[in-house]
This record gives structure tokens, C-alpha cells and sequence, in this order.
């Protein structure tokens, strides 16, 4: 009954800041720093209303702690991210707002959330050991099981993050371990990660259909603009419609004769290939032919009035550098995406000392905790 009513003045005075100081949440919201105070003051009173302010503030801390580890991480390595936002019963969170340049460099920065984490609960060790008291105990296993759970090998939790450097097939190991915890102890939040692992799982197993797709793509262009260069040396578009109008026909056909079917995904991969590789001859075979009529219509100019100084038309200019741009596009991201995950072996090594060495220490400190906690019971 007292709990009850603690927690009842503990709502009932947070209502009355917030009604006394709603327009100072107001301008925080617009700074910087305004979603992380915010939502961490939101998660703070619904942990303390449920489990006691005591409680909440070293869960909220244990989290900061661990977000501004990442954040650091990925300042060192020059990736802005975005500042923390918690999560009432879910925890916290950052945003990258850039893509790291591989996989390891991603590794890093997820490393660092779990290792700061470790160092967030260090000083509840020390102080267990001056007052005995069951809460530092609880900080103790609270903390080293929330950053231990972050290392289990799926994605997008740090594990999955970091082990992707050893092998994204690790990422399956981890959604069938996690599979186990939620049949043995059905969980909403662990259903919810399993969601993200399969959706995580599944983007880097299309991986390999997405880079063939861009190489094809990156084949088209280079052919559409190595044509159009050639345009101004004819005397006839004749023959270049007639070719056209076959490919777009044929184009039309090869895509009408796969559009409808149900592909399942791995099954029928290389017929989902074949079809959006249809589907692209045809853009670029329309594309190809609305540039030429276009081209067609525009008159000659020529430098000083003299017929034999043409000048370049714009528009293939345009269309041609156009071409090169997406070009360039498109390399840049095929190179990223097939070195990602590439790492010397001496790298992946030091990933795998470094993740189990994490893991390990963390592990004693939550079984030390648990069993500082069954003092008490």
C-alpha cells in the first residue's frame, strides 16, 4: 500500500513539473540534446513508477553510458550519429548518419557501447565491497547482463554487428540461440529482435542479387552512353530505329512472359534475375529511343555558320555525363558492397579475441552479481 502510494506522488509530481515547466521542454526540444533529455526523463519515470526511482536512474544510466560508448566509438572513427533517444522498456538508442566505410569500422563502433557498458558498473563493484548494500549488486547484474545480451551474435544487436566481420552466417547461429530464450521465455522485446535479426539475415542474403543487378545496370548505361557518343557520326537513324523498336519489343515480351509468376525467394532467384533484368532492357531501350527522337527534332548549329564546325549537341552532352555520373554511382556502391565484409585474417582475429574476451568477462561479472543477489533472497 505505501509502494502504491509512493508511486502514486512520484506520477502526481511529475505531472506537476511538467504542467509548471512544459515550455522549458518545449525550447529543449528544439536544441540538440532535447529528444535524448526528454525521452530519458520519460523513461525514468515510467521505470521508477513501476520498479522505483532507485531502480530507474541506474537503468537509465546504465543505458546512457552505453549509447555514449558508441557515440564515441564513431566519433573516433569520423561518423557523425545522431544523439541518444530511450525507449521506455525497449532501452536506447543512436542513428548513424553515415554508412561506415566496412564492416569492421561498424564492428568498432558497436564494440564500443558493450565495453563502456562494462566500465558503467565498475564503481558498483567497489562500492558493494564499502557498504554491502543489495543495490549495487543489482547494478552489478543489471548491467553486466544488459551488455552481455547486446553480444549475442544477431543483428541488429552489437554482437551480430561485430561478429559480422568473422561472418554474417554467425547471424543464423544467433537467431536459433535467441529462438531457444523465447520458447523457453516467451519475451516481446526478444520476439521483436528475432523480427529485425530475419529482416537483417535477409538483406544480406539478397546482397549478392542486388550487386548483380547493379553490375547489369552498370553494363546498360556504359552501352547507352558509348551509343549515343556514336549518334552524331550518322547519316541515317533508320537502321538505329529499327534496332530500337526490335529491343523494346522484345524487351516488352521477355518481361511480359515472367510478370505475374510467384517466385519464391532462393527457389526462384534466377528467375526474379531474369525478370528485373527484362524489366531494365526495356527502360533503357525506351529511354534510348525518347533521347534520339528528341535529338532528332533539335536543329544543327554549327561554330561561326561554317557547316563543317558543328557544334556538340547539349542534350547528348547532358544525357552522356548524366551516364557517367550514375556510373560512377553505381562502381563506388558495387565496391563497397563486395568489399564490406572483407578483413584481413589478422583483423577478424583480433575481432574474435576482442568479442569473446568482452563476452567472457561480462558473463563472470553477471554470474558475480547473481550470485551476490542470492545473499539477500
Amino acid at each position: 500500500m505505501n509502494n502504491s502510494r509512493g508511486r502514486s506522488m512520484l506520477m502526481g509530481i511529475g505531472v506537476f513539473l511538467l504542467a509548471k515547466f512544459k515550455w522549458a521542454l518545449a525550447m529543449l526540444k528544439w536544441t540538440k540534446f532535447g529528444g535524448t533529455f526528454i525521452s530519458m526523463i520519460v523513461s525514468l519515470g515510467a521505470y521508477a513508477a513501476l520498479y522505483g526511482w532507485k531502480f530507474g536512474v541506474a537503468l537509465v544510466y546504465l543505458l546512457f553510458v552505453h549509447e555514449m560508448g558508441h557515440v564515441i566509438a564513431a566519433k573516433r572513427k569520423g561518423i557523425p550519429t545522431s544523439p541518444a533517444f530511450f525507449i521506455p522498456f525497449l532501452g536506447a538508442m543512436i542513428s548513424l548518419k553515415e554508412r561506415p566505410k566496412d564492416a569492421a569500422t561498424e564492428a568498432y563502433m558497436a564494440y564500443g557501447g558493450p565495453l563502456a557498458g562494462l566500465i558503467s558498473f565498475l564503481p558498483a563493484v567497489v562500492l558493494y565491497q564499502y557498504t554491502e548494500e543489495p543495490f549495487w549488486a543489482m547494478v552489478i547484474f543489471m548491467g553486466a547482463m544488459i551488455n552481455l545480451f547486446n553480444l549475442l551474435p544477431v543483428s541488429p544487436l552489437d554482437g551480430g554487428r561485430i561478429v559480422s566481420v568473422l561472418s554474417t552466417k554467425i547471424w543464423f547461429v544467433g537467431l536459433l540461440l535467441l529462438g531457444v530464450f523465447v520458447a523457453v521465455s516467451p519475451s516481446p522485446i526478444l520476439f521483436l529482435i528475432i523480427i529485425m535479426g530475419l529482416f537483417s539475415w535477409w538483406n544480406r542474403a539478397k546482397e549478392g542479387h542486388r550487386n548483380a543487378l547493379l553490375s547489369y545496370e552498370r553494363e546498360k548505361l556504359m552501352a547507352y552512353r558509348d551509343a549515343i557518343a556514336h549518334w552524331p557520326t550518322l547519316t541515317t537513324t533508320w537502321n538505329l530505329k529499327q534496332a530500337l523498336s526490335a529491343e523494346i519489343s522484345a524487351a516488352a515480351q521477355a518481361a511480359q512472359s515472367v510478370e505475374g509468376k510467384r517466385m519464391i525467394p532462393f527457389l526462384h532467384d534466377d528467375e526474379r534475375l531474369a525478370r528485373e533484368k527484362a524489366r531494365m532492357d526495356r527502360h533503357y531501350a525506351d529511354l534510348t529511343m525518347n533521347l534520339l527522337q528528341e535529338w532528332e527534332h533539335q536543329p544543327v548549329e554549327y561554330a561561326d555558320a561554317d557547316p563543317s564546325r558543328p557544334i556538340p549537341s547539349k542534350l547528348l552532352g547532358i544525357a552522356q555525363q548524366t551516364a557517367d555520373n550514375k556510373i560512377q554511382q553505381l562502381e563506388d556502391e558495387l565496391k563497397q558492397n563486395r568489399a564490406y565484409y572483407v578483413a584481413p585474417a589478422s583483423v577478424k582475429w583480433k575481432v574474435l579475441v576482442a568479442y569473446l574476451l568482452l563476452a567472457g568477462v561480462l558473463s563472470l561479472f553477471m554470474v558475480y552479481g547473481h550470485n551476490l543477489m542470492e545473499l539477500y533472497r
